[in-house]
């Protein structure tokens, strides 16, 4: 998810016949959050404040994801980003990437996710980058730490239905 500076706008209630003012902001600032996160069982792993989205950045997060589950086979079910596309991430043990099918975000639980970061810094200015990214931890770590409204807003029936056809 990329977040920066260029105001970021949302529904806003006013009262009836007033208008509603919000402020503006256009700094091209930007950075991004990498966030792996499990529909099934709610857990999550997160890379933020990263300055640049390429392939081998994507190769890192990878790396650094399949280190969290050294005993396990972890599944990333990855859009088609071209930064996700490099076999070289297909290559590392115990990971298998699946790709979901083209312009079809509406299939990837991560966006609504995202989706719920975002809300965090609606309609609101901040002054730096960092200040920022300290809203959108503190909003991390309030989702990530309450793994029952992870599953929730992550767990779609079709992803439930087919993993346990998997299991």
């Amino acid at each position: 998810m990329r977040y920066g500076l260029i105001s970021n706008f949302r529904r806003s209630w006013s009262k009836v016949g007033e208008r509603t003012v919000i402020d503006s902001q256009k700094s091209f600032d930007n950075r991004y959050l990498f966030s792996a996160v499990s529909p099934l069982s709610g857990n999550s792993f997160h890379l933020i404040g990263i300055d640049g989205f390429d392939s081998a950045v994507a190769h890192t997060f990878l790396l650094e994801l399949k280190k969290q589950h050294p005993r396990k086979t972890v599944i990333v079910v990855w859009d088609n980003a071209p930064c996700h596309r490099p076999k070289v991430h297909r290559e590392i043990p115990g990971l298998i990437v699946l790709f979901l099918p083209p312009y079809s975000p509406q299939l990837n639980p991560a966006e609504r996710f995202f989706e719920e970061l975002r809300k965090s810094t609606a309609n609101r200015i901040f002054k730096t980058i960092e200040e920022q990214e300290q809203v959108i931890e503190e909003k991390l770590n309030d989702l990530t730490d309450n793994i029952k409204a992870m599953k929730q807003l992550l767990s779609y029936e079709w992803i439930v239905k087919q993993c346990g056809r998997v299991n």
